[in-house]
């Protein structure tokens, strides 16, 4: 011990002896490694004091320049931490060594995180800490910015803390970039000291750490851990319950907390951990659980850790956010629920329980299913053992790349051969080349795009003859706004109604939701106020009958060495099973006796059922029928879903070759599952047939069309920085993958494209083990992997969970498939004439041959499958066909075709006249050869023009054959190709800025027709939609009618053609005769009425409609005038003119004029035309309310459908149909709505036209008109909010608001100064012709902008007093 103190100053090593004792075994040896000066890594378990070994040689150091009097105001050692919650511990665990040898006063230590405020920014700018505490990307900002360089500058040494949570991931890539770059800024290496928890190999941990050598400080410390086992079976004596499973699961956690004052119960997901701690809080009480995951804000994560480390809080349950090192003090017990997924989160989740050295840790491990007893005895022998993960740090990583060479740019220039001398000391890049840096260069500088005339502002600015690289001020808006690698997923903030946040919440949970749903977050239960485009509102609620939220995330499959010692525990089970010691064996994995009950009986059935359990070195290959008589093949393999799922590609690929049906696929970590499409059995021999040499080309080739890659793109393309600056507030997440789906649409067949190459390098190597792949093939086909192939009549147990997963992809698999498309689809498709026709190009494209065959033995084959080969049909050989024939297994025709020996029987036949053979022979010509018309088929058959065509007819009444033009293709080719063809038209579509979509509603207002006709067609597009009342001759109406009067109103309902009807709270609206039920009971409508409303009604059902003279007698010595208002005003009687409206809407006014203008009205009052109940409406179709809506707004999204009040599930119901069958186009048109949108097929052309070219004309419209979007279906723009009320008015150029009135003309707000004169003459000419304000007769402006006033003159506003006002 005196050695190792000995490189401490006297007093410094006192403290240390009197405080903590014996230095520990890591201490020992870190410490000589880190005074020498080496670089370090120190792995060792938690608890065993590698934070203090890491800082102590230097806290003493420093201390020993103050003394000196040489330790200078600057910085000397950063100490980079992967989460900002652990900074702050870090700080206040540093505090007590400081204080203790004395150096608290001399020795300065800063934070800079996300949170740090700028107010300690700048301090740290003029005063830089001697030790600054920092995540990965403040150091990344920091290194962006030129006073953060000046800051960095002077450092000397660097400690990486969780080092094991880093080195597999690109945030650890970006990192080591970053240190490289520092060591360029400071001009020599700085020393580098790695912590770590246990990791494997520590050589491969030590070169990443450092180019230069590493000493490693890893002495053995093995800590003694108890992992048990413990099944909570369901007590089926207490009846049937809602989730039996996680009752008993709560119920026996909050039996573990007992006793305890913390606990940790670790589950596997988000939503499990609100799960678990609702079914826990039943029993102890609100606030006896809370919850710890990524998705909770800030303050409440650190509410929720301070409670724990205080003892205020008895249970946490919690994901992987508390895998790392945030210090929560004394953790009495430690909860599994469910599985870990690796080992070494089970390590770490096992060493915050007996945190200090000595001590025993204990987990216990509670499986939801039998299944996941097997599983988590096998994770938990794993754990004892030590056999964690070996690292696989990520390389290349040219997204990351591209990120820090914009971040380079940012304040000054470089030059290549500056990057060739910094990438190099980051491990990950170490086999970058000069070639690869210049690409991603010319990627960043737009090269990419501009071959293909798409514009592009450049990323950076790039002299590719000098190699030298420059930014702007987008490169450094770009860098700071779009740095780091956690990819945007477009999650919703949640906050109270004050405004703080709670959490966040998935996009698609927001879409499932709406006003007044509650739902569950922090263990707390809250109730939804209001969504924004951003935030979800909410307010504190009951927590009955709240629902669980749901978020999407994206989990790394376990790797081979895993998978492969699960293998030897299931063999040694098998073992077990064979000897009669099963139950014995599991107890040996920690099981207790449930568990091992429960999970002996799950691998009896499965032995049962398959003969025996897959290993490391057997795939068992089931054949079984789902429930509908579908054939599945279920593959069992342990080698995890990093090779399942690449694996289950290729099988399906090669079976989709060989029966030439589509096949789809599910993967999981213990296999995959192969369904058809039919009850066509799969066929055997799958693995076996995979061509082992081209396995890594073919899943090259397949990887683009798997939504794994696709997610990839979009996440390498935000992280590289091409997909723009990362605006403040949420991007939707569909608008991410707009954005990417058209990148990868413009960069997917340049295979040398850096995204391309850096996605499809991710997928292969750290998303899927594309090597192990072909390593598990070469040993089957060396029979080192044995393949079992069984048959079923019932699926095992094993294979359940595939089947679950298969189902649920079926059941969200829209494409048009013969399993995917509903019975509505088909219906459609049978009635429809007007289907999507597949465009000639997309033809070609299904009838290209992706194969061909390989010698002669294929090309018979071939010839037995496809028919008849002609000259020119395949690039063959003609030696192939010669041989054949030599053998006698090909004939040749005197029609010039060469068909297989063994069909020269049907082929004859088929020559003379045999209608099955000719039937059959054509539909294989359109299968394999491609369309063609009579004339093409006769003359390569040698029939007349007339035989053929009756031939092709026939196919087509059998619904083999499709006619197109004047040609003839195969029906399943017609479907594929009509399935591209959409598709290809929903990538065609572009996205617009709401302004182009205001505009387009807008342009409602303008119409050159006469008055008559503008008055018929505004009426005709708003049918069915209410509005207030007084909004259709005040607001609607006038804005669209050249001089409007009421006449022309009166006149066209004179017609017939429409009526007007009120409903509740003072709405109304117009309605079709036509749409009337008249077979609907009124009675139900009488009820509530007066004697003299009912007597009144019933006069007026009995006689049908009459005018009002005629109801006079009814009521002695008193009019029905003011009895007909109140009905009218009930919804229950309609006059055929607007007047008895008019009048309504003015009864205040009316009630204070004179008695002869109440008495004129009386009489204008028998002028009303006739009177007539109102019937209730026929009951709209879906279909028939979509077509108004489409009237009223051409673009149907979620938020123009709930303004007609449909329902979005109900419309997207028949809009897929209509997708389908070409009545709608489907696309994301205008980037602030929200999901899918569509437009009607008639109508797409000009809507798309109109929005590629918006109308740039001024237009004023009242505020609360429909065709005003703007703060209704579209928000707000920044800074020129306003209140849709009918006293205000706004302005808009090319949809853009660019000024406004408010409170009737008395506020004038201008936001673009060059247009207020414009505006506001247009405002008089308009107010003076009745179609803005049509009720003032003067408007006086009393707040307006500085500098207006000569524009509010020069449009005819005369100024009175202070006050602007204009007169008719």
């Amino acid at each position: 011990m005196e050695n190792v103190l000995t490189l401490f100053e006297q007093e410094t090593a006192a403290w240390f002896v009197n405080t903590l004792g014996e230095p520990t075994p890591v201490q020992k040896e870190s410490w000589p490694i880190i005074a020498a000066g080496h670089h370090a890594l120190i792995s060792a378990p938690t608890g065993t004091g590698k934070t203090l070994s890491a800082f102590f040689v230097f806290l003493d150091r420093m201390k020993r320049q103050a003394q000196a009097g040489c330790l200078q105001q600057e910085l000397q050692l950063i100490y980079v931490s992967p989460l900002k919650s652990l900074a702050a511990d870090i700080r206040e665990n540093l505090n007590r060594p400081l204080e203790g040898i004395g150096a608290q006063e001399v020795i300065s230590v800063g934070i800079r995180t996300g949170d740090t405020s700028q107010r300690d920014r700048q301090r740290m700018i003029r005063k830089p800490p001697h030790i600054l505490i920092i995540t990965p990307e403040s150091l990344y900002l920091m290194l962006t910015s030129k006073t953060g360089q000046n800051i960095l500058a002077t450092a000397k040494a660097v400690i990486l803390d969780e080092l094991h949570a880093l080195i597999d991931t690109k945030r650890g890539a970006h990192l080591m970039l970053s240190l490289a770059r520092l060591d360029y800024l400071c001009g020599r290496p700085l020393q580098r000291i790695g912590l770590s928890a246990t990791i494997e190999p520590l050589e491969t941990a030590a070169q990443y750490l450092a180019p230069e050598e590493v000493k490693i400080a890893a002495p053995v410390m093995r800590k003694q851990v108890r992992l048990e086992i413990l099944s909570p079976y369901p007590d089926a004596s207490r009846g049937p319950r809602k989730d039996p499973v996680w009752e008993e699961l709560g119920k026996m956690v909050y039996q573990y907390c007992q006793g305890s004052r913390s606990v940790i119960a670790f589950v596997e997901g988000r939503r499990y951990a609100e799960k678990l701690a609702y079914y826990v809080n039943l029993l102890g009480g609100d606030g006896f659980a809370r919850v710890h995951h990524g998705s909770l804000s800030k303050e409440q994560r650190m509410e929720t850790e301070l409670h724990l480390r205080d003892g205020k809080l008895r249970l946490l349950c919690a994901t992987s956010s508390m895998e790392l090192g945030i210090d929560v003090g004394e953790i009495d017990q430690v909860l599994q629920v469910g599985c870990p997924r690796t080992i070494s989160g089970t390590m770490q989740r096992l060493g915050r329980a007996g945190h200090n050295p000595g001590r025993v840790s204990v987990m216990y491990l509670f499986p939801r299913t039998a299944a996941e007893c097997v599983s988590c005895g096998m994770t938990a022998q794993l754990a004892r053992e030590g056999g964690v993960e070996h690292v696989k740090p990520p390389v290349q990583c040219l997204d990351v790349l591209a990120q820090h060479l914009v971040s380079m740019a940012a304040f000054k220039s470089y030059e290549i051969d500056e990057v060739m001398e910094i990438v190099p000391r980051a491990w990950p890049f170490r086999q970058i080349t000069r070639e690869d840096v210049k690409a991603v260069l010319a990627m960043l500088a737009g090269d990419y795009e501009h071959e293909k005339d798409i514009p592009a502002r450049p990323r950076i600015l790039y002299d590719r003859i000098h190699e030298r690289v420059e930014g702007d001020g987008y490169s450094r808006m770009l860098a700071i706004s779009a740095g780091g690698t956690i990819p945007d997923k477009g999650l919703y903030t949640v906050r109270n109604e004050e405004g703080v946040k709670l959490g966040e919440v998935d996009e698609e949970f927001v879409y499932e939701s709406q006003k007044g749903d509650r739902f569950i977050l922090g263990s707390y239960a809250w109730k939804v106020v209001n969504i924004s485009q951003d935030t979800v509102t909410v307010t504190p609620a009951k927590m009955e009958g709240a629902r669980l939220p749901f978020w999407h995330g994206e989990i790394k499959g376990r790797d081979r060495r895993t998978g492969e010692a699960f293998g030897r525990m299931y063999h040694s089970l098998q073992c077990a099973y064979e000897e009669g010691r099963l139950t014995e064996a599991l107890g040996d994995l920690g099981l207790d006796e449930t568990a091992a009950s429960l999970a002996a009986g799950y691998l009896t059935r499965q032995i049962r059922a398959a003969g025996s359990l897959p290993d490391h070195k057997t795939l068992i290959v089931e054949h079984f029928k789902d429930t509908v008589g579908n054939s599945q093949l279920m593959v069992h393999s342990v080698f995890g879903r990093r090779i399942n799922a690449p694996l289950s590609l290729l099988a399906a690929q090669t079976a989709r070759e060989r029966m030439g049906i589509e096949i789809g696929s599910v993967d999981e970590e213990d296999g995959f599952l192969l369904y058809s499409y039919g009850n066509q059995r799969l066929p055997e021999g799958l693995l076996e047939q995979i061509d082992v040499d081209a396995c890594i080309r073919k899943l090259e080739i397949l990887l683009p069309a798997t939504p794994l890659f696709n997610m990839a793109f979009r996440y390498n393309s935000g992280r590289s920085l091409m997909m723009g600056v990362r605006r403040n507030g949420r991007q939707p997440l569909w608008m991410q993958r707009l954005r990417s789906a058209e990148m990868l649409e413009q960069v997917v067949r340049s295979s040398g494209h850096p995204l391309i190459r850096e996605t499809r390098r991710e997928c292969m190597q750290e998303l899927w083990d594309a090597a192990g792949v072909q390593e598990v093939l070469q040993d089957i086909q060396s029979g080192a992997i044995e393949i079992r192939e069984i048959y079923s009549e019932i699926p095992s147990p094993m294979s359940l969970p595939l089947q679950w997963s298969q189902e649920a992809a079926v059941m969200y698999d829209y494409a048009p498939t013969p399993r995917g498309i509903h019975g509505a689809v088909e219906e459609a498709l049978q009635k429809e004439k007007d289907l999507i026709q597949p465009g000639d190009q997309e033809l070609l494209e299904v009838q290209e041959r992706q194969t061909l065959p390989k010698d002669e033995k294929q090309l018979h084959s071939l010839l037995m499958t496809e028919g008849d080969l002609a000259a020119g049909d395949l690039e063959i050989p003609v030696q192939w066909l010669e041989n054949l024939a030599d053998a006698g297994r090909v004939l040749y025709l005197e029609q010039g075709l060469w068909i297989a020996a063994e069909q020269a029987e049907a082929y004859a036949a088929a020559m003379n006249g045999g209608k099955e053979e000719q039937l059959s022979i054509v539909r294989r010509m359109l299968r394999y050869r491609g369309g063609a018309d009579a004339a093409q088929t006769a003359q390569r058959y040698g029939w007349p023009v007339d035989t053929a065509e009756e031939v092709l007819n026939e196919l087509c009444r059998q619904k083999a054959a499709v006619k197109q033009g004047d040609k003839y293709y195969h029906a399943k080719l017609y479907s594929r190709a009509r399935v591209r063809t959409l598709r290809n038209r929903r990538e065609e579509i572009q996205t617009y800025p709401g302004e182009h979509y205001a505009a387009l509603m807008l342009s409602q207002l303008e119409s050159s027709a006469p008055a008559e006709e503008c008055l018929e067609n505004t009426l005709r597009r708003y049918a069915g939609l209410t509005l207030p009342a007084a909004s259709w001759e005040k607001i609607l109406l006038p804005g669209r009618v050249r001089n409007y009067r009421e006449v022309l109103l009166d006149s066209f309902l004179a017609k017939g053609e429409l009526f007007w009807h009120m409903e509740e709270n003072g709405g109304l609206r117009f309605d079709y005769q036509e749409a009337i039920d008249w077979d609907a009971d009124l009675e139900s409508r009488k009820e509530g009425l007066t004697e003299k409303e009912r007597l009144l009604y019933e006069t007026i059902l009995k006689r049908g409609a009459c005018f009002m003279q005629a109801l006079n007698g009814l009521f002695p010595a008193e009019s029905p005038h003011d009895t007909l208002l109140s009905l009218m005003e009930k919804g229950l009687v309609y006059a055929d003119s607007y007047l008895p409206m008019r009048q309504w809407l003015n009864r205040e006014k009316m009630k204070k004029a004179v008695i002869r203008q109440q008495i004129n009205a009386r009489v204008r009052a028998l002028q009303a035309g006739r009177w007539d109940v109102v019937r209730p409406m026929r009951e709209q179709t879906i279909e028939e309310k979509l077509e108004a809506c489409a009237r009223f707004s051409p673009i149907i999204s979620k938020e123009t459908a709930a303004a007609w009040g449909l329902s979005w599930q109900e419309a997207l119901s028949v809009l897929r149909i209509w997708e389908y069958t070409g009545q709608a186009r489907r696309g994301y048109f205008i980037k602030e709505l929200s999901g899918a949108q569509f437009i009607l097929g008639k109508d797409y052309e000009s809507v798309v036209r109109r929005l590629h070219r918006p109308e740039k004309k001024l237009v004023w419209v009242n505020a609360a008109d429909p065709a005003q979007c703007w703060g209704k279906i579209l928000p707000h723009q920044e800074g020129r909010n306003f209140l849709n009320v009918p006293g205000t008015a706004v302005a808009c150029q090319g949809g853009v608001p660019v000024a406004v009135m408010e409170r009737q003309g008395k506020v004038l707000r201008i936001w673009e100064e060059t247009l207020q004169e414009e505006c506001l003459a247009l405002f008089a000419a308009q107010w003076k012709q009745g179609r803005i304000f049509a009720d003032r007769k003067r408007i006086v402006v009393k707040e307006y902008p500085p500098g207006a006033e000569t524009a509010l003159k020069q449009a005819g506003f005369r100024k009175e007093m202070q006050d602007y006002v204009l007169y008719m």
